[in-house]
C-alpha cells in the first residue's frame, strides 16, 4: 500500500510539474538493448533497461514502449512490369508494450515472431518510452541490428519458402535466396526470367499483385534449389440456388457453382439452415443437395462456397408447399375399353398425405383429334380416369402429367405415351358411288365406282364391299356380289332395263348405309358429241368447267379420266350441289398438252342425265407436227395451188387445231422481221377441215418458198420443211387472146340454150321457186367470185410481217357466203369484196367453242349442186405483191371465243371411257 501510494504521488508530481516534459522526458529513455535470436522458433528476443536508478524502478511508474523492426535487403518487383521498386530498410513492425517499472522488472523483455525466417535478412530494431497517458515520447535508442545469416550455419543454398504455396491473385509474395558461404551470388529464376540480386550472398524478394497462374504454377528457383507458386482467385458466390420437391417428402435444391471451382483449388460447397444452425449437406462435386423435409415447411438456406483462398455465401428462403414438381408419371395401362371409351390407369412415386395432385390427360389420334381431361387424387386414391366420347377403331395415343393441385407450381414432365384402340362399331354414312356405262346395245356393260364420302366413316376395318342390283320392273328379283376391301370398283353386266343398284362397306361388327344409284333402260352416255372449250380460267393445276344449270336437277356430277391415254385410266368424279354451275377442277395430275373429256350429268332421285360433254386441255400449244403431203398443183405464171394432208381431229394433239398458217416468200423478196432471219408473208386459214389454197398474181419465172403450218394458240413459228415452186413463163398470152372470144362464144350461146330448156322444163314440171331464205348466193359487187375445191368457208388472208401472238384464235364460225380479203404487206388486188357478215353469237360460261369443220347449216344455204359442178369454180384467189407495199403488223385474234359443237364430229375413243375393271 505504501508502494502504491509513493507511485501515485510521483506521478502527480510529473504532471503537474512538467519536469518530465521539459527536462527529464528522457529519463525512461530504453538503454542498453541487447537481441538474441532462437533459429529453432525463428523469434527475436529483445532486452532493455531504463536506467540504474534504483528509484525510477521503486517508482512504479506505468511506461509506453514504442518498438520499430526493420528489415534490411530486400527487393520489392511490381511483378506485372518487373520493375524494382527502392525502399532501403523498410519498416515492417511497429508495436507499443506496455509494462509498470518495478524492483523485479529492472530488466524488460520482448519478443517478436518473424513471419520470413530470420536467416534471410539483418533485423534493425530501436525502441523510445513515453509515460502513460502524457502524450510524450523519449528520444530513440540507437539501432541494433541482428543478422541471422551470421548466426546460422548455411553449407548449401537456401530458398524459402520450399515446396508449393498458394496465395490470391493480387497478393505480395517474398521468397528468400541464400548462396552457399564463400562462394559466388546466387542466381534467382522467378518462371524463365533470372532476377538481378547484385553480389550479395543472401536476397529477400517481394512479388507484388502476383496475376494467376497457369494449372502448373509459377517455378522460383534459386540455384539448385526450386519451390512452386499457384496464384489462384477465392471461389465464386454460388448462382441460381433453387430448391423443390416431388412429392412434400424430400426437399432438392440446386445451383451454380461459378467459374472458379477449378481442380487448383477446389471448392467446398455447405447447406445449411440459418435458422437452426443444421447442415445438411457438404460436398466437393455435385452441385445439389437433398434433404427430408421436416415439420417445418419454410427454411431460410446458406450456401457457402468456400476453398483455400476465402469463401462466398448465397441465401434463399423456401415455402416447400409452393416448390412442389412431381415426377411423371409412369406405366400407363388401359382397365377396359369399348368402342368410345377408355379406362386409363397409371402409377407415380410415394407423395406426401398433405400433397395433392391434379392431373391432366392428352389424348391424340391419328386424324387430329384432340382430348384433354384433368382429375385430382391423394395418396389414398387410385390414379385413373375413364375417357368418353372417342372415334371408334381408332389408335389414341395418350400421356398424362401432373401438378400440385393447392399452390400450383409447374407442371410435371409428360409421361411416356401409351397408343390404345377403342374397338370398332359399324360404319356410319354412306359411300360415294358413281358409274360408267361401258356398252348398252343388247346388254349394258357398266362399271360401278365407290368411294369414301365426307361423312362416311368405316369405324373400322372394312372386310368387303356388298353390291346389290335389281330391276326396276321386277323388284323381286335381287342379285348381289361381294368384293375385296382392296378394290373400288366392279364391272357387272345388265339387261336392257333400268336397274336399281346400292353400295354398302362392312367391317366386322355391321354394314354402312347403301348408297344407291338408278341406271335408266338404254342409257347410253356415248352418243352425245363434244365441245371443244378453251382454257380460260385454268390455274396451274386446275381445269375450269361451267355448264347450263337447271331447276330440275337435285344435283350435278362431274367425270372424267386423270390418264385418258391409259387403261385403266383412273376414272374419277365429283358431286355438286343444284346451285352450282361451275367448278375448278384441280388435280396433281393433270398435266399440259393433255386433251381430257368431262361429261356433265344432271341427278334426279339417283338418276343421272348426261347433259354436256366438254374436251379440255390445262395448256394448249402449237402442234409439233406439220401437214404430211404439201404437194403444188397447177403452177402457171401468175398462180399455183397446194394442197395437204393433216389429221386434225386427232386427240394426240397438244391442243386444239383450229386452222392453217400458209406461210409464201418471194426467194428474193426483202419482207424481214429481224436481221438474218427472213420472214414469210403468211395467210391464216379459220377452218381446220380446208386443206387446199391457191395463191395468185404472182410473177411469172419467179422461185417462191411455201410451207403450212397447223395453228393451236396462234403462234406463228415458221415450218421445218419448205418447198421450192416456180411459176411458168408467160409466152403464150397472145394465143389465150384469140383462142378466149372462140371459147366464150359458144359458151354464152350453150348457157342460154340450157337456161331456155330449164325454163321449158320447169314450166311443164310446174317446179316451185325456190325459197329465197333458203337460197343465200354470194353477191360480189365487182370481179369474179372463185370458191376452192374444198368445202366452203371463212378465208381471212393476210400477208405481212408477223409478231408474236399470246392468245389463242377462235376457231372459224358458221358462215353463209364466202369472201375474201386484201392481205396487207403483198400486191393490192382491185377492190373487191364479200357481201356476207360474220353472224352475231350470244355468248354465255358454259358455251362450247366453235367447231372444227364446215357444219351441216352452212352447206345447206349453197345451190344444189354436185362435186362436179364444184370443180366447175375457181378457187379463192389471193394476190402476192411484187414487195412495193410495206408490210404491216398481222391482226391479233382474241382467243379462246365460244363455239358451237359440231353436230357430225365423229366420237373419240375415250369418250365412252372404256376402263378396265374387275368383273364381279
Amino acid at each position: 500500500m505504501e508502494h502504491l501510494v509513493l507511485r501515485t504521488v510521483v506521478l502527480c508530481v510529473v504532471l503537474h510539474s512538467g519536469l518530465f516534459e521539459n527536462q527529464d522526458r528522457n529519463r525512461f529513455q530504453p538503454r542498453n538493448l541487447e537481441i538474441s535470436m532462437s533459429i529453432d522458433l525463428q523469434q527475436l528476443s529483445v532486452k532493455w533497461d531504463v536506467g540504474d536508478d534504483s528509484e525510477t524502478y521503486y517508482s512504479e511508474t506505468d511506461l509506453v514502449f514504442n518498438i520499430q523492426v526493420n528489415r534490411t535487403e530486400e527487393k520489392i518487383i511490381d511483378h506485372p512490369t518487373w520493375h524494382e521498386i527502392p525502399r532501403p530498410w523498410p519498416l515492417q513492425v511497429q508495436e507499443n508494450y506496455t509494462t509498470i517499472l518495478s524492483k523485479s522488472n529492472r530488466r524488460l523483455q520482448w519478443n517478436w515472431t518473424s513471419e520470413i525466417p530470420l536467416e534471410c535478412a539483418a533485423h534493425a530494431i530501436r525502441i523510445r518510452s513515453m509515460v502513460r497517458f502524457s502524450e510524450v515520447w523519449s528520444d530513440w535508442s540507437p539501432w541494433k541490428i541482428a543478422d541471422g545469416l551470421g548466426a546460422a550455419n548455411i553449407r548449401w543454398y537456401f530458398l524459402w519458402p520450399k515446396g508449393e504455396k498458394i496465395v490470391e491473385m493480387g497478393s505480395d509474395v517474398k521468397y528468400c535466396c541464400i548462396g552457399v558461404e564463400n562462394k559466388s551470388a546466387p542466381n534467382f529464376y522467378f518462371g524463365d526470367k533470372q532476377m538481378n540480386v547484385g553480389l550479395q550472398r543472401r536476397v529477400l524478394v517481394t512479388l507484388k499483385n502476383v496475376t494467376r497462374s497457369k494449372r502448373l504454377g509459377y517455378t522460383i528457383q534459386c540455384d539448385s534449389e526450386s519451390a512452386s507458386l499457384f496464384v489462384t482467385n477465392q471461389p465464386d458466390k454460388p448462382k441460381d440456388l433453387a430448391c423443390k420437391t416431388e412429392d412434400m417428402i424430400n426437399l432438392e435444391c440446386t445451383w451454380h457453382p461459378g467459374a472458379n471451382a477449378e481442380l487448383l483449388c477446389p471448392a467446398n460447397f455447405t447447406l445449411s439452415d440459418g435458422s437452426s444452425n443444421e447442415t445438411y449437406c457438404n460436398m466437393t462435386s455435385s452441385p445439389s443437395c437433398s434433404f427430408k423435409i421436416g415439420k417445418q415447411t419454410i427454411y431460410n438456406l446458406i450456401l457457402t462456397s468456400r476453398n483455400c483462398i476465402g469463401k462466398k455465401l448465397t441465401n434463399l428462403t423456401v415455402d416447400v408447399a409452393h416448390r412442389v414438381h412431381p415426377a411423371a408419371p409412369n406405366k400407363l395401362l388401359a382397365g377396359y375399353t369399348n368402342a368410345t371409351t377408355i379406362q386409363l390407369q397409371w402409377q407415380i412415386n410415394e407423395i406426401s398425405e398433405a400433397l395433392l395432385l391434379l392431373c391432366e390427360i392428352h389424348g391424340a389420334s391419328h386424324d387430329g383429334e384432340q382430348k384433354n381431361v384433368t382429375v385430382q387424387y391423394s395418396k389414398d386414391s387410385h390414379p385413373q380416369i375413364i375417357l368418353d366420347g372417342l372415334q371408334p377403331s381408332t389408335n389414341y395415343m395418350l400421356k398424362v402429367r401432373c401438378g400440385a393441385a393447392r399452390h400450383f407450381w409447374k407442371w410435371s414432365n409428360w409421361s411416356e405415351s401409351k397408343t390404345i384402340p377403342t374397338d370398332e362399331a359399324a360404319p356410319s354414312g354412306q359411300l360415294d358411288i358413281w358409274r360408267d356405262i361401258n356398252s348398252c346395245l343388247e346388254n349394258c356393260s357398266i362399271t360401278i365406282f365407290w368411294k369414301a364420302s365426307p361423312d362416311f366413316h368405316a369405324h373400322g376395318k372394312i372386310v368387303k364391299y356388298e353390291i346389290l342390283w335389281e330391276k326396276l320392273e321386277e323388284p323381286t328379283e335381287t342379285h348381289r356380289s361381294d368384293i375385296s376391301p382392296t378394290l373400288n370398283n366392279c364391272t357387272i353386266s345388265l339387261g336392257n332395263s333400268s336397274y336399281k343398284i346400292s353400295v354398302s362397306a362392312r367391317n366386322s361388327v355391321n354394314a354402312s348405309h347403301p348408297a344407291v344409284i338408278v341406271i335408266s333402260a338404254a342409257e347410253d352416255d356415248g352418243n352425245m358429241n363434244r365441245s371443244m372449250e378453251d382454257t380460260q380460267n385454268n390455274t396451274e393445276h386446275g381445269i375450269y368447267i361451267a355448264w347450263q344449270s337447271q331447276s330440275r336437277f337435285d344435283g350435278y356430277v362431274v367425270d372424267w379420266c386423270n390418264n385418258p391415254k391409259s387403261h385403266p385410266c383412273d376414272f374419277q368424279w365429283k358431286k355438286f350441289g343444284p346451285n352450282d354451275s361451275s367448278a375448278l377442277i384441280t388435280l396433281d395430275a393433270f398435266e399440259s398438252h393433255v386433251r381430257y373429256t368431262f361429261r356433265v350429268y344432271g341427278t334426279i332421285d339417283d338418276r343421272a342425265h348426261l347433259l354436256e360433254k366438254k374436251a379440255k386441255y390445262l395448256n394448249e400449244s402449237d402442234p409439233a407436227r406439220e401437214p404430211d403431203n404439201l404437194k403444188t398443183h397447177t403452177v402457171t405464171s401468175h398462180s399455183f395451188t397446194l394442197t395437204w394432208e393433216f389429221d386434225h381431229l386427232n386427240e394426240t394433239h397438244p391442243g386444239f387445231i383450229r386452222g392453217y398458217y400458209v406461210y409464201v416468200k418471194k426467194e428474193h423478196g426483202n419482207c424481214t422481221l429481224l436481221p438474218d432471219h427472213p420472214v414469210h408473208c403468211i395467210y391464216t386459214i379459220e377452218d381446220p377441215n380446208l386443206k387446199t389454197f391457191t395463191v395468185r398474181n404472182l410473177e411469172p419465172s419467179t422461185h417462191y418458198e411455201v410451207g403450212v403450218k397447223a395453228y393451236s394458240v396462234g403462234l406463228q413459228a415458221l415450218p421445218k420443211n419448205f418447198r421450192q415452186v416456180l411459176t411458168a413463163s408467160d409466152d403464150g398470152n397472145g394465143w389465150l387472146q384469140i383462142l378466149l372470144p372462140l371459147v366464150i362464144v359458144p359458151s354464152v350461146l350453150l348457157l342460154a340454150v340450157c337456161i331456155w330448156k330449164s325454163e321449158c322444163v320447169k314450166n311443164s314440171l310446174k317446179i316451185p321457186h325456190p325459197d329465197a331464205a333458203l337460197l343465200k348466193i354470194p353477191q360480189v359487187k365487182s370481179g369474179p367470185m372463185e370458191i376452192s375445191d374444198a368445202p366452203p368457208s371463212k378465208l381471212q388472208l393476210i400477208g405481212t410481217c408477223p409478231g408474236p401472238v399470246s392468245k389463242q384464235p377462235p376457231l372459224p364460225n358458221f358462215v353463209e357466203n364466202w369472201s375474201y380479203f386484201n392481205p396487207h404487206g403483198c400486191e393490192t388486188l382491185p377492190s373487191r369484196k364479200g357481201a356476207s357478215k360474220k353472224p352475231n353469237l350470244p355468248l354465255t360460261s358454259y358455251q362450247p367453242l366453235e367447231s372444227f369443220g364446215f357444219g351441216s347449216t352452212a352447206i345447206s344455204h349453197l345451190p344444189e349442186m354436185s362435186q362436179g359442178n364444184l370443180d366447175s369454180l375457181s378457187q379463192t384467189e389471193v394476190p402476192l405483191g411484187a414487195g412495193s407495199v410495206e408490210p404491216r403488223q398481222l391482226l391479233v385474234y382474241k382467243p379462246q371465243l365460244p363455239q358451237e359443237s359440231t353436230a357430225n364430229m365423229p366420237a373419240s375413243d375415250d369418250e365412252r371411257l372404256h376402263l378396265t375393271a374387275i368383273h364381279c
